[in-house]
């Protein structure tokens, strides 16, 4: 659907709803973290505004780091959003839920006004028995990389973690660093982790540690830290002061070309998108013996506080942005992956993003991990690889630290 389209149709809905009109005005406070693409949400808002002329949306954007560590205090002490974006998880808002500052949305699943979502979408915000959010943002975690320098020195996409080692060796002697890594909020750590866990440890071994039914100091995630923090870096791999380096400066040495890969999410196509370069990426390769198997997941997705005094208008609003007819907005303006299936012939992608469209199979991936485990065990994670890549922990020792953790 074309954005011309798009207005036409909120257009007709609007004019359906003039009966509306001499209602009085329900001010929905939403919250949410779209710094990058905050136009495009301000699109998205702008088309439901004229097509529910009675909810008048008060927005605030504001970046991850300063949601993650405020939204509870305000959600408790009632100055909170009716509606916000945050993680999904058990270490996030499973938090929130454990603390009932959530409004369960179980009826508005069963209304059938969301049949559309992937069923396994739902579980990702279910916390003892009851569902309180929608995930958004389909993501996986990969290996992106300048192609102008892998064709400048020779080098084609690895297909095994032999070839990885070798392209990261070639560049390093070339004097480019090979992966941009910033670990300094100590959470970059994980998606790594997740790179190298879920192509060591077999996938139903893995669900069943984060089901608390296995050890977490078994054999496979010892070589898993090991390679991704011990190897790498003594390889030389990583850029250097991987610890003092924050992930927007991993970023900027991949963007400037001073870096010629990193490891991230789908999640920063709008910023690799824009980049002097031809930017592609692959899934990390398994070691030899593993199974290449990327992680992929939800992003964050919405929740509706327990004390809104508007939940009838939050449901429209959320119903409404999550309508398939809607796509466009997510995918054109934000390149975001929403949580149904969206052919890339329907939308207007970005080269980049119209290739994570063709590579996602949400029913054939990994897990990503700190999206769905608890709190103290992420706390345990971004501690324990920090202290890894400063050599002050072993990887054995770590991966007992993990293990400890839970239950915590």
């Amino acid at each position: 659907m074309t954005k011309l389209t798009r207005l036409a149709a909120a257009s007709v809905l609007s004019i359906c709803a003039t009966g509306v009109l001499a209602q009085d005005t329900v001010t929905l406070r939403v919250w949410d973290t779209f710094t990058e693409t905050s136009e495009g949400m301000d699109a998205l808002i702008a088309a439901f505004e004229e097509a529910n002329p009675d909810i008048d949306i008060q927005r605030d954007v504001q970046s991850v780091d300063d949601m993650s560590p405020t939204i509870q205090t305000a959600l408790n002490s009632g100055s909170g959003p009716d509606v916000f974006y945050y993680d999904t998880g058990p270490g996030f808002s499973g938090v929130l839920a454990d603390a009932g500052l959530l409004r369960p949305l179980d009826e508005l699943y069963d209304s059938g006004e969301l049949d559309h979502l992937y069923e396994w979408t739902r579980e990702r915000s279910t916390f003892g028995g009851q569902t309180y959010g929608i995930g958004n943002a389909v993501e996986f975690l990969s290996v992106y990389y300048n192609a102008d320098i892998f064709e400048e020195h020779g080098l084609s996409e690895p297909s095994t973690y032999e070839e990885f080692l070798s392209a990261c060796d070639t560049l390093k002697e070339a004097g480019i660093i090979p992966v941009a890594f910033g670990n300094a909020a100590g959470w970059p750590a994980f998606h790594i982790f997740s790179l190298y866990a879920n192509n060591l440890v077999p996938q139903d071994q893995l669900q069943a540690m984060i089901r608390g039914e296995q050890s977490w100091d078994a054999p496979e995630v010892v070589e898993a830290i090991d390679a991704a923090f011990v190897e790498m870096q003594d390889r030389g791999c990583y850029s250097p002061s991987v610890n003092a380096a924050s992930y927007d400066d991993a970023n900027a040495l991949f963007t400037s070309g001073m870096a010629a890969m990193t490891m991230t999410g789908s999640w920063i196509i709008p910023v690799f998108s824009e980049a002097p370069f031809n930017v592609d990426f692959f899934f990390l390769p398994a070691p030899e013996g593993g199974t290449t198997t990327p992680p992929a997941g939800l992003g964050s997705g919405y929740f509706v506080s327990a004390t809104t005094e508007n939940p009838e208008a939050a449901e429209r609003f959320l119903t409404f942005i999550f309508d398939p007819e809607n796509a466009s907005y997510w995918v054109e303006d934000m390149s975001i992956l929403p949580p149904y299936p969206v052919e890339a012939g329907e939308v207007d992608a970005t080269p980049l993003l119209a290739k994570t469209m063709e590579s996602l199979d949400p029913d054939a991936m990994g897990l990503n991990i700190d999206v769905l485990t608890p709190e103290a065990f992420n706390t345990t994670m971004l501690d324990g690889f920090q202290a890894v890549l400063g050599g002050d922990r072993t990887a054995e020792e770590q991966a007992a630290a993990l293990q400890s953790s839970v239950g915590q």
